[in-house]
């Protein structure tokens, strides 16, 4: 179908036309920026749920069952599952996928993205993905990042509420309380709570709240086992207790201090890929012998092709 075409009927909900964008979002075509700005006055009107966590936690479990959940409440749901990258084929690895089969079957809309060696645990194209899942109407998506571990907070930035995976037995409670992943989280759970260590990683997390500092929100700890479909009704209930505390006015400030950082990192980015085709890589590297070479310093060599 012609780009017109596609624009109709991305703006009639069609769901074979917001598959046919998300590939182009994905493959990064220069046709999805100008689709985007076509049907951009229709996105931003779903609620985000991000579900992070170490690899093994059991992500992509909870967001199976979680759809579910969400979906009984009478919301329409999404899910966005940010996949490892294939070394062969540079497409998703579609485990997260075949774990969200029963969501499947009830209809709920899965679309699966490699993370294309973006670290931080999501695609660079992850945002506008879901504004385009957010033309099929619903006021729910899900996204789930790739399990990066230490590094995979970068889906706060997108997320209206956060919710971090932990799980007993994979030693890396101490790394996580180092490395931050913890302190994204709106909703913490302990998942796989019938394996040995479950209370005592509970206990730490409770210690490891109590040590820092908290607004007016404290992130609850809720205990579930996603296989048996224990907890996940009052992991429900605290992810819209936090919606409920955001309200409307808290949203708003929230997703503008987002997009602020997003609008920021596009045009640092916008920049430095255009300045990098006007200097040109001969002069990149001709610099970069003259720093290794001691006849420049590094901070004189930048000002330099910079003003250039």
């Amino acid at each position: 179908m012609n780009k017109t075409e596609l624009i109709e009927n991305l703006k009639n909900g069609d769901v074979r036309a917001v598959a046919r964008l998300l590939t182009l979002i994905e493959d990064e075509d220069e046709k999805s920026e100008q689709i985007l700005k076509e049907i951009w006055a229709l996105t931003g009107k779903s609620y985000i749920i991000g579900i992070t966590g170490p690899p093994g936690a059991g992500k992509s479990t909870i967001v199976d069952v979680l759809a579910r959940t969400a979906k009984g409440h009478g919301h329409k749901v999404g899910v966005l599952a940010v996949d490892p990258t294939s070394p062969f084929s540079g497409g998703a690895v579609l485990g997260d996928r075949l774990r969200m089969s029963s969501a499947h079957e009830s209809g709920i809309f899965i679309r699966s993205v490699a993370s294309r060696g973006h670290l931080g645990g999501l695609a660079a194209t992850t945002r506008f993905m879901i504004n385009a899942l957010e033309l099929l109407q619903n006021d729910i998506t899900l996204v789930e990042t790739v399990g990066a571990g230490q590094g995979d907070v970068e889906i706060a930035q997108l997320a209206d509420t956060t919710v971090v995976v932990e799980v007993p037995g994979l030693g890396d409670e101490v790394q996580a309380q180092k490395a931050g992943i913890l302190e994204i989280g709106d909703v913490l759970v302990v998942n796989k709570s019938d394996r040995p260590g479950a209370d005592r990683l509970s206990k730490e997390l409770q210690m490891m709240l109590s040590l820092g500092e908290h607004g007016e929100w404290l992130p609850p700890i809720v205990t579930t086992t996603a296989t048996s479909n224990e907890g996940i009704d009052k992991l429900w209930n605290e992810i819209e207790n936090h919606k409920n505390h955001l309200g409307k006015e808290k949203l708003q400030q929230q997703r503008l201090r987002k997009l602020k950082y997003d609008l920021e990192n596009q045009v640092s980015q916008k920049l430095f890929n255009r300045k990098i085709i006007e200097v040109g890589s001969g002069e990149i590297e001709r610099m970069a012998t003259s720093i290794m070479k001691r006849d420049i310093d590094p901070f004189s060599a930048v000002e330099k092709i910079i003003k250039e």
